[in-house]
């Protein structure tokens, strides 16, 4: 909310964690949803976060402003096609009027056109690079995914695909040994840069996840 001490723009997310691993166990989760709240302007953004790469649609809505935007990212057909495809629309709820049409490539040129008949060609490949800014693994913390998945990524890096899940491997069996433990001393997760908060409109989005995905099925 605005009155948040840090004064800063925040995000949340709910996060959905793997029911099993080895052996692998089959099951439906709904989206998992972010909540984007920009303070300068009194705005909550929800929006859904798919797997882009393998296809999908996300949705932000914005309820101050009674907007709301549809993206979605095409997977490449079996023959032809293109990949990178993406195609999106911005509505206004208030009046059900699309304000804005969007189609290209997210790694490439988009063309936006625009209810009042205007386009715009905007090629992300022009656009400024920022550059991650990293400390070196040496400084990390032991749980910090760089330096905790060092190992993986460097035999994955070199090609060796079975080196690598070895390493895999030993992260999770080492992560479930350890949260038995936590479990039979009774000991409670915490985590640094998280703060675990359930909101009745993350609740309201997923039960409307579950209810779409049971009627369809």
């Amino acid at each position: 909310n605005s009155d948040h001490p840090s004064g800063k723009n925040i995000v949340k997310f709910s996060v959905l964690k793997s029911i099993s691993l080895h052996p692998p166990h089959p099951h439906f989760c709904p989206h998992p949803l972010g909540i984007l709240y920009l303070l300068e302007h009194g705005e909550e953004y929800v929006f859904t976060l798919p797997c882009a790469y393998l296809g999908g649609k996300v949705s932000i809505l914005c309820a101050k402003s009674g907007y709301s935007a549809t993206v979605t990212f095409h997977t490449k057909p079996f023959y032809g096609g293109k990949v990178h495809r993406v195609t999106a629309e911005v509505k206004h709820n208030p009046t059900n009027t699309i304000v804005c049409k969007a189609q290209g490539e997210w790694n490439g040129t988009l063309e936006f056109t625009y209810s009042n008949g205007e386009t715009k060609i905007i090629d992300t490949t022009k656009l400024p690079i920022i550059r991650k800014k990293i400390r070196p693994i040496a400084k990390q913390g032991p749980f910090e995914s760089r330096h905790l998945w060092q190992h993986v990524t460097n035999a994955l890096r070199e090609g060796n695909i079975s080196a690598a899940t070895d390493h895999k491997q030993l992260l999770e069996e080492r992560q479930r040994v350890e949260e038995r433990q936590r479990a039979i001393s009774n000991t409670v997760w915490k985590p640094k840069y998280f703060i675990k908060e359930v909101t009745r409109l993350l609740l309201e989005w997923q039960s409307a996840f579950y209810f779409s995905f049971y009627n369809v099925v």
